[in-house]
């Protein structure tokens, strides 16, 4: 695994790196312009003095070069240019050019075609050579590498600068990391901006982690609350079970042995609607493979039905209300959970009255007359699962869940999908 640096080394890095890149650029600016100012010093000089070469030639007579001056030579054929020149290399007119030369004191010479209007002569080479301005070309890059050297040493002052100001910024965050690698596992309290220069990016992170927390504590208490509550809608039909098992030892009785038989066949199937809607919460659509269907009154009766034994000795009455049947894509035994929680919270809490159910094509509201949301100890785990499983239902299939008290009494369970 590659080695991860720090935001300090990063910093050292980065910085040595622009600094790196500044001092070459400025040198090789630096070396550029004296060349470029060299060349045209040198090729304006002999364009000025253009007459007094082509006269100067004209004395010389017939030889194979002549002198200009002390660092200037003429030459008449190509042939006879020193050395260094290539035969090949070409010469643009009037345009002085640079000539390397490594074997010797001087680090080049300019060669400079030369028009003339002479007929045996329409070309003149010239070949100069400048060591005073070699010379000063060295002073001049001595002088530059003093400054060069004080710019480095700016630099560095300046890297120091930048890399305690790092130290600053990014302290906090390393403070941040060690508390968390401090904290016990089952530590989910909110942790406090540690001490140095708050930035933005800081007290995004911390805020962000905090709310990570809190997503998490509640995400934990819902699934302790899931576990506590499915374990008692799970024991409750298998205590019914075992209870109607126990009393077919008592009796030989046809009609006491199909009641018990009943109740056993009851039992099982509320067990295994509540295991099948408790699965489809953890499976995806495609697996589910649901189409939509009609709601129909029949299937709300259903689950009215099923609970109608918490109103055996209430005075209330229920009625259902379609005023346009809706479309639904979900399970009928989570459906029927759903509906079944919102009609044993309704049932238990209503001891006079009416319970109506409405249903339109977007909605299903169940509106009683009972006691209302905050007269009575009701958390969101209800009867049973109660609305703890109704609200993750909702969520799966994108649908809304709203509880909220009635203005002349009661409270209002409404789906809206």
């Amino acid at each position: 695994m590659a080695k991860v640096r720090s935001a300090k080394q990063l910093t050292f890095i980065y910085f040595s790196i622009v600094a790196f890149a500044i001092i070459m650029i400025h040198a090789t600016v630096l070396d550029s312009t004296l060349e470029s100012i060299e060349k045209l010093s040198i090729q304006n000089r002999l364009l000025l003095q253009k007459e007094s070469i082509v006269e100067k030639s004209k004395l010389a007579g017939e030889v194979r070069s002549f002198k200009i001056d002390e660092f200037t030579t003429g030459y008449f054929n190509r042939v006879t240019l020193p050395e260094p020149v290539d035969e090949n290399l070409y010469l643009p007119v009037d345009e002085a050019i640079e000539i390397q030369q490594g074997n010797s004191l001087g680090t080049e010479f300019f060669l400079m075609k030369l028009a003339t209007l002479d007929k045996q002569h329409s070309f003149i080479y010239i070949v100069h050579r400048d060591p005073a301005f070699e010379m000063g070309e060295e002073e001049i890059m001595w002088t530059q590498s003093w400054q060069s050297l004080i710019s480095f040493f700016l630099l560095i002052v300046a890297l120091l600068v930048v890399m305690r100001i790092s130290d600053r910024l990014t302290a906090p965050i390393s403070i941040f990391a060690q508390q968390i690698a401090r904290r016990s596992p089952d530590d989910s309290s909110d942790i406090e901006l540690p001490a140095g220069i708050a930035t933005k990016e800081l007290l995004q992170l911390v805020d962000s982690y905090n709310k990570n927390q809190q997503q998490k504590n509640a995400l934990i208490e819902r699934e302790r609350a899931f576990n506590r509550m499915a374990s008692h809608e799970l024991r409750t039909p298998l205590m019914v079970m075992k209870g109607a098992t126990n009393l077919l030892s008592y009796s030989n009785e046809p009609e006491f042995i199909k009641k018990q038989q009943g109740r056993l066949e009851s039992a099982a199937n509320e067990m295994n609607d509540f295991i099948d809607a408790l699965l489809s919460l953890t499976k995806s659509e495609q697996d589910l493979a649901l189409a939509q269907r009609l709601l129909t009154e029949d299937e709300i009766m259903v689950s009215v039905n099923a609970h109608s034994a918490l109103l055996s000795s209430k005075s209330v009455v229920v009625n259902v209300i379609i005023k346009q049947a809706p479309m639904v894509m979900i399970p009928e035994v989570a459906l029927k959970l759903l509906l079944g929680n919102l009609f044993k919270n309704a049932f238990a809490c209503t001891e006079s009255g009416e319970v109506k159910v409405v249903v339109d094509c977007h909605s299903i509201a169940v509106i009683d007359t009972g006691i209302g949301l905050y007269k009575k100890l009701r958390s969101d785990e209800g009867h049973g699962l109660g609305l703890l499983i109704t609200r993750d239902i909702c969520r799966k299939y994108n649908w809304k869940f709203e509880l909220k008290n009635n203005e002349a009494g009661g409270c209002s369970a409404i789906i809206t999908f």
